[in-house]
C-alpha cells in the first residue's frame, strides 16, 4: 500500500532512508520545475533540486506539521533560488530581439516546423520562456509545474498552498492567453525534458553522509539566542499573532456564541496571562474560548515554516511584498493600493478621524456607538463581508470580498462615507449590544479601550466620575447623528486602503465614479475646554467593575527626530512587560505603544488591567524599574536586532507568503491579507508621507538613542498617571 507523506516522514525519522528516496521520486520533478521557472536554467535547476532535498533531509525533524511537507519544499526551493540569483547571477543568452520579433510575426505552426529542423533544444527552451513571459507570474508558475513538473492541479494546490479551484482557474486563464499552437509547443518542450538519471542516486549518496538535525524542542521562533523575547518581537512586527491580541468587542448577537464580532484586528502587543482571549479563526470572526464558548474551531500554535530560523531573514530581503501605489480622488479622499499578484481576495479599509480619545465631554464611548450605527446604515449586517473597529484616534470600516464582488465593497464604503441617517431601530440594537460588551470586558480584564475613553474624559475634559453606561444610555438619535456629521467624515482626513489584485487603472476609475462624487465638506473641530488645574496624577471612578492603571508621557509627533527612538522604546517596553513574572501576578493585560493621539498631543501610553487583588503601588514600581533600565544604553542590546525589522515595517508591507509561514495552522490567507492591509493602512493614516523617512531613521537607531529619549521623555516629571477604580454602588 502506498504510504502518504506523514507515514514516509515518520519512517525516515526512524532511520529508513529508503523512505526518503520515495519522497524524492515523488517531488523531484515538482521541485525542479519550480527551480527552472525561478532561475531559467535547466541544469542549474537540477543542482538546486539536489540541494533542496539535502536541506529537507537534514532539517526534516524541524517540520512540525508533516502534512505541510509539499509546501515546505516550495519554501525551501524558493529560498535557494533567491540565494542563487543573488550570488551567481550567470550571464544567460536570451532569445535575441530579432528572434522574438520573428516569433511574434510568424505563425507558431510554421515556426515550430522550422525550429525542429534547424534549431537546438536550448533555443526551444528560450522560445518557451518567451511564451511564458506573456503570462502573469502566478499563471506562469502553474503552467510550468503542470507541464514540466507533470503535476495535477491537486498536487500543485498542495505544493504552493492555494485552492484547487484557484489552480484550475489560473491554468484555464493561461490557456486562454496562449494560442493553441503555443500551448502545444510548451507542452512538447517542457514535457519532453527528462531529469538526469543520476539525480536520485546523487541525492541518496549524499544523504548517507548527513546527520539530521535534532528535533527542535524549545527552539525559539527566531535565531536570536540573546533575545529571549524573540517570539514576542515577531508578534510585535507582524501584528498578527492572535494569542496576544485582545479583542474587546462582543458579538452582535449573544444567542450565537461563535458569531463574529465587528472588529477585525488590533495592532497592540498584549500580555496574555490567565485571562480568556478571543482568538480569530478567520478575518472578521472570533472564537471566544472559556465559558463563553464551548464550540468553534481551535487555532493551533504550530507555525507553517518548519525552519523559521533560516526562512525569517527573508523578511529583510523579500521582493514579493505587495506593490504600494498612492493616489487622491477629486474630492480629497486619499487611497493607498497594495497590489498582491493574482490574489482572489479584495479587502477595502477606510480610516476616519473619530476615536475613543477624541469624544466630547460626557460623550464617553460615543465614537464606538457611532461605529456600530454607521455599519448598520447598510441594513442587516453581513458578518462575512463587513467589519469595523474603533481605536483611540480613528474609526475603521472594512469590506472583505473578492474579485467578483469588490465593486459592491466600494458601494458599501460610499454609503458609510455619505452620512446616511441613523434609525431608531439601529440605535436600540447598537445600544443594547454596546452595553452587553461591558460584561465581557470586565470578565476578561480587557479594559484598555475603555481606558482610552476614560483618560480622554479626565485629562481633556476634567471629568473624574466616568459614567460609560450612562453616557451610552443617554445618547439621543439626533445628537449622535449630528456628532457623526461633525466629526467622522472630514475633508482631507479620509484614507482608504485596498489590498488585492485589482488592475490599478480599473481601481482608480471605479473609485472615482463611486467615491469621488461624495461631497466632503470642510469642518472645523471645536477644541475642548480643559480645566487648567488638572494635575498630572489623577484618580477617577467609572462604572466598570475593574481597576485599571494607565501612564502617559507627552511625546512629539512622528515628524520629530526623536520619534523613532521613542517608538523603539515602546517596543522594548512591550517585550519586557510580556516577560515579567511579577507583573503577571498583578495584571490581566498590559501593553505599551504610541497610538494615543489627540488633536493636541501624541502620547506614549502604558495600559494595565489589574486583577482584583493587585497592589497598584507594586505595579507602578515595577513599571518604573523597567523604564529606568531603558535609560542605560547597556540594557538596550536588543535594539541592534530589532531596528532593522521595525525599519522594514515602515518600508513596505509584509509579503503574504512570508507571513503565512509564521502564522498558526488554520489561519487563512484572507486573514493574513487583511492583517497586512490593516497594519499598512494604519501607518499610512497616521504617518502619511513620512513613512520612508521613518524607515530610514529606524534603521539607524542605537541603544544610546533609546536611552537618550528615555532619559528626556520618560521621566517622573513628565509622567501622567490615571487610576480608574469601580464606582461604589449606591
Amino acid at each position: 500500500m502506498e504510504q502518504n507523506d506523514v507515514q514516509l516522514i515518520h519512517s525516515i525519522l526512524s532511520g529508513n532512508d529508503n523512505a526518503f528516496s520515495t519522497l524524492v521520486q515523488k517531488y523531484q520533478k515538482s521541485v525542479h520545475a519550480l527551480a527552472w521557472r525561478k532561475i531559467g536554467d535547466f541544469h542549474y535547476a537540477e543542482e538546486i533540486t539536489q540541494d533542496v532535498f539535502l536541506q529537507a533531509y537534514e532539517k526534516l525533524s524541524t517540520l512540525k506539521n508533516r502534512n505541510q511537507f509539499a509546501g515546505w519544499l516550495y519554501v525551501i526551493t524558493n529560498n535557494l533560488c533567491t540565494d542563487w540569483l543573488r550570488k551567481k547571477k550567470p550571464v544567460m543568452q536570451p532569445l535575441g530581439d530579432a528572434s522574438v520579433k520573428a516569433v511574434d510575426k510568424l505563425s507558431y505552426e510554421r515556426y515550430m516546423m522550422e525550429q525542429r529542423e534547424t534549431e537546438a533544444s536550448e533555443t526551444r527552451h528560450e522560445i518557451v520562456k518567451h511564451l511564458l513571459r506573456k503570462l502573469p507570474e502566478s499563471e506562469r508558475t502553474v503552467v510550468t509545474l503542470y507541464y514540466l513538473g507533470e503535476m495535477s492541479t491537486k498536487e500543485i494546490s498542495k505544493f504552493i498552498g492555494v485552492s484547487v479551484n484557484t489552480i484550475t482557474s489560473r491554468l484555464q486563464r493561461a490557456r486562454e492567453r496562449l494560442q493553441a499552437s503555443e500551448e502545444l509547443l510548451i507542452n512538447e518542450t517542457l514535457g519532453g525534458l527528462p531529469l538526469s538519471s543520476n539525480l536520485l542516486e546523487n541525492i541518496m549518496r549524499q544523504v548517507a553522509d548527513i546527520e539530521p538535525s535534532a528535533s527542535p524542542t524549545g527552539k525559539p521562533l527566531l535565531p536570536w539566542a540573546s533575545l529571549s523575547a524573540a517570539t514576542a518581537l515577531i508578534i510585535l512586527l507582524l501584528g498578527a499573532s492572535h494569542q496576544y491580541l485582545v479583542r474587546f468587542q462582543r458579538p452582535y448577537s449573544f444567542e450565537v456564541q461563535t458569531e463574529p464580532t465587528i472588529e477585525i484586528i488590533e495592532a497592540g502587543v498584549v500580555l496574555k496571562t490567565d485571562a480568556k482571549p478571543a482568538v480569530r479563526n478567520q478575518l472578521g470572526q472570533a472564537a471566544t474560548h472559556g465559558k463563553n464558548s464551548s464550540t468553534g474551531p481551535q487555532v493551533s500554535e504550530e507555525v507553517l515554516a518548519p525552519n523559521a530560523s533560516e526562512d525569517f531573514p527573508n523578511l529583510l530581503t523579500s521582493n514579493t511584498a505587495p506593490e504600494v501605489t498612492r493616489f487622491t480622488l477629486s474630492n480629497g479622499i486619499r487611497v493607498v493600493n497594495l497590489h498582491v499578484e493574482d490574489s482572489p481576495d479584495v479587502i477595502i479599509l477606510s480610516y476616519l478621524p473619530l476615536g475613543l480619545a477624541t469624544d466630547g465631554k460626557a460623550r464617553t464611548f460615543w465614537s464606538h456607538l457611532i461605529n456600530h450605527l454607521t455599519v448598520r446604515t447598510m441594513g442587516p449586517i453581513d458578518y462575512k463581508t463587513s467589519g469595523a473597529e474603533t481605536l483611540a484616534d480613528n474609526i475603521r470600516f472594512d469590506f472583505i470580498g473578492n474579485m467578483d464582488n469588490w465593486t459592491q465593497g466600494l458601494e458599501r464604503h460610499a454609503k458609510w462615507l455619505s452620512e446616511l441617517p441613523f434609525s431608531a431601530e439601529s440605535l436600540a440594537e447598537a445600544r443594547q449590544n454596546a452595553l452587553r460588551q461591558f460584561d465581557y470586558i470586565e470578565e476578561n480584564l480587557t479594559t484598555h479601550k475603555l481606558a482610552y475613553a476614560a483618560w480622554n474624559q479626565v485629562f481633556r475634559h476634567g471629568v473624574t466620575d466616568i459614567a460609560m453606561r450612562a453616557d451610552i444610555q443617554s445618547a439621543r438619535l439626533s445628537e449622535l447623528q449630528a456628532y457623526r456629521d461633525q466629526h467622522l467624515v472630514q475633508s482631507d482626513r479620509v484614507l482608504l486602503c485596498v489590498i488585492g489584485s485589482i488592475n490599478l487603472d480599473t481601481l482608480k476609475d471605479t473609485m472615482e465614479q463611486q467615491l469621488g462624487v461624495i461631497n466632503l465638506t470642510e469642518k472645523t473641530l471645536p477644541h475642548p475646554t480643559v480645566r487648567p488645574e488638572i494635575a498630572k496624577d489623577q484618580s477617577a471612578t467609572w462604572d466598570i467593575n475593574v481597576t485599571h492603571y494607565m501612564e502617559t508621557y507627552a511625546i512629539p509627533h512622528s515628524k520629530d527626530k526623536d520619534y523613532p527612538a521613542l517608538y523603539m522604546a515602546s517596543a522594548l517596553l512591550s517585550l519586557v512587560f510580556m516577560q515579567d513574572t511579577q507583573l503577571k501576578k498583578q495584571i490581566g493585560h498590559i501593553f505599551c505603544n504610541l497610538d494615543l493621539i489627540t488633536p493636541e498631543q501624541a502620547y506614549l501610553q502604558i495600559n494595565a488591567s489589574l486583577k482584583p487583588d493587585a497592589d497598584i503601588e507594586e505595579v507602578k514600581q515595577r513599571i518604573s524599574v523597567m523604564i529606568s533600565r531603558l535609560m542605560q544604553p547597556e540594557n538596550n542590546t536588543q535594539v541592534v536586532m530589532a531596528a532593522p525589522f521595525i525599519s522594514m515595517q515602515f518600508s513596505a508591507p509584509l509579503d503574504v507568503k512570508m507571513v503565512m509561514q509564521q502564522q498558526p495552522i488554520g489561519v487563512s490567507e484572507t486573514m493574513v491579507l487583511g492583517n497586512i492591509g490593516v497594519q499598512w493602512g494604519m501607518r499610512e493614516y497616521q504617518h502619511g508621507d513620512t513613512l520612508s523617512q521613518l524607515a530610514g531613521a529606524f534603521a539607524n537607531i542605537s541603544a544610546a538613542d533609546v536611552a537618550s529619549v528615555a532619559n528626556r521623555y520618560l521621566t517622573e516629571e513628565r509622567r501622567m498617571t490615571l487610576v480608574l477604580t469601580p464606582r461604589v454602588s449606591e
